[in-house]
C-alpha cells in the first residue's frame, strides 16, 4: 500500500518497517487528526516463520489484538482498533511512538558503515534504571494475569521521547495467556540473544521467570554496551559496567540466573531496584 491510500479511516503517510509477521505504516487518523501506526499482518505464505504455519500466526496476530485490548497499565502499548484489509488480512491500530530503546542505545552488534549512532552504546546505571523500573512494572502487571511475554528485547521497547521517554512494552505476538503450552515440544520463539535457557528447550511451558531471564540480558545489554552471550566465557558485568552499583550487578546476576526457581520475580525485582540501591556509588 502506497502513501495516500487509506486503511479504513487511516491514511497512510509512509511506510514504516517490515517484520517477519506484519507491515507497518505511519497514518493519520482522520476523524481525530492524530498520527496512529497501522500494524498489518505480512506474511509469505511459501516461507512461514518456524514453528507455526501462515495461518496459525495469523491466528496469532489476532489474538495478539485482543490481549493487547484487555490491558491498562501505562507501561504497556495499548490498541486502539483492529480490522481486516480488502484481502481478509487482520490489522492494529496502535499509539504512534517517538522512539524505540535502539534508538537510545544502537543496535546491538556493530556493523561495517554503521552511523555513530546506530553503534552499540551503553547507559549509564541511572538511566538503565528508570528503564528496567518501568519494563518491570509492566512485567508485574501482566504475570499477575498469567500473560508471559516471551520476546523481551530493546526493539519491543517503545519511548516517548528520546531521552526521559515513557517506556511502553509492545509486540504481544510471541505471549501466552495462561499455563497451558501452546508451542510444539522443543520448540522455541522469541530472540535467541535474549531468552532463557529453558526458553531455548521448549517454549510453551516456561514461566514467568523466562520473562525475567530476558529482563537481566536487556540489563545487561543496557549497562555493558554488549551482548552477554553464552553464559560459558562470559566477562564480568562488573568489570564492563565498572561504575554500576555492586547490588545492580548483584539483581542481574540473579535475573540471569541458569535455574529458573533461582530468580526474582518481577515484584521482587521492582523492590531490589527501587529502594536499597546507591545508584553512583
Amino acid at each position: 500500500m502506497e502513501a495516500g491510500e487509506h486503511i479504513g479511516r487511516y491514511q497512510i503517510a509512509r511506510h514504516l518497517i517490515d517484520t517477519a509477521f506484519s507491515r507497518l505504516y505511519l497514518c493519520t487518523d482522520t476523524q481525530l487528526g492524530r498520527p496512529v501506526v497501522v500494524k498489518a499482518f505480512a506474511m509469505d505464505a511459501a516461507k512461514p516463520e518456524p514453528p507455526f504455519s501462515r495461518a496459525e500466526w495469523m491466528r496469532r496476530f489476532i489474538v495478539e489484538g485482543r490481549i493487547m485490548a484487555g490491558l491498562d497499565h501505562p507501561h504497556v502499548l495499548p490498541v486502539y482498533e483492529t480490522g481486516r484489509l480488502g484481502d481478509g488480512s487482520p490489522y492494529m491500530v496502535l499509539p504512534f511512538m517517538r522512539a524505540n530503546l535502539p534508538r537510545l542505545i544502537g543496535f546491538d552488534v556493530a556493523e561495517d558503515g554503521m552511523a555513530e549512532d546506530e553503534k552499540p552504546q551503553a547507559l549509564d546505571a541511572g538511566q538503565a534504571r528508570f528503564i528496567l523500573l518501568q519494563l518491570l512494572a509492566a512485567l508485574a502487571y501482566l504475570h499477575r494475569r498469567d500473560i508471559i511475554h516471551r520476546d523481551i528485547k530493546p526493539s519491543n521497547l517503545l519511548l516517548t521521547a528520546r531521552q526521559g521517554g515513557v517506556v511502553r512494552l509492545c509486540d504481544f505476538g510471541f505471549a501466552r495467556v495462561g499455563k497451558a503450552s501452546d508451542v510444539p515440544p522443543h520448540a522455541w520463539i522469541g530472540t535467541l540473544d535474549y531468552i532463557s535457557p529453558e526458553q531455548r528447550a521448549g517454549a510453551g511451558a516456561v514461566g514467568p521467570a523466562a520473562d525475567i531471564y530476558s529482563t537481566g540480558a536487556l540489563a545487561w545489554r543496557l549497562l555493558a554496551g554488549r551482548l552477554p552471550g553464552p553464559e560459558e566465557g562470559r566477562p564480568s558485568l562488573s568489570d564492563l559496567a565498572p561504575h554500576t552499583p555492586p547490588a545492580f550487578v548483584a539483581w542481574v546476576e540473579r535475573a540471569m540466573a541458569a535455574d529458573p526457581g533461582a530468580r526474582p520475580s518481577a515484584e521482587e525485582s521492582l523492590r531490589m531496584l527501587a529502594t536499597g540501591m546507591t545508584l553512583g556509588a
